[in-house]
């Protein structure tokens, strides 16, 4: 009977409980090395040849752009020429010289007629 166990006697009332253990807050961890950036040195090939990529890919952006709206005009005008109502089909014409002109009124023909 000499052996102890973990339950009081009957009828004393419980042991109070062992306060918990408390561990110290552990370390923080050694800092980290922030790597710095000398501003004096050159950019490292790759570097460079990123910068330059990305400096052309905004020009050619640019000139995208820009050549999307010419093509926006160049159709207007497209379709005002051929709407426009002129019966040349399309066809250059070709100018009438003061020479060519002064021939067809001696020669009694009606100048602004271009039938050959």
């Amino acid at each position: 009977m000499g052996e102890e166990t973990d339950q009081p006697p009957p009828g004393e009332p419980p042991a109070p409980a062992d306060p918990p253990v408390q561990t110290p807050p552990a370390a923080p961890p050694p800092a980290e090395k922030i790597p710095t950036v000398n501003l004096t040195e050159k950019p490292t090939a790759a570097e460079d040849l990123i910068s330059k990529a990305n400096t052309a890919a905004a020009r050619q952006e640019a000139a995208n752009a820009e050549l999307s709206k010419l093509l926006d005009r160049q159709e207007a005008m497209k379709v005002e020429q051929t709407l426009g109502g002129k019966t040349d089909a399309g066809q250059p014409q070709k100018e009438t010289t003061p020479q060519e002109y002064a021939k067809k009124i001696m020669a009694g023909e009606n100048p602004n007629d271009t039938a050959q």
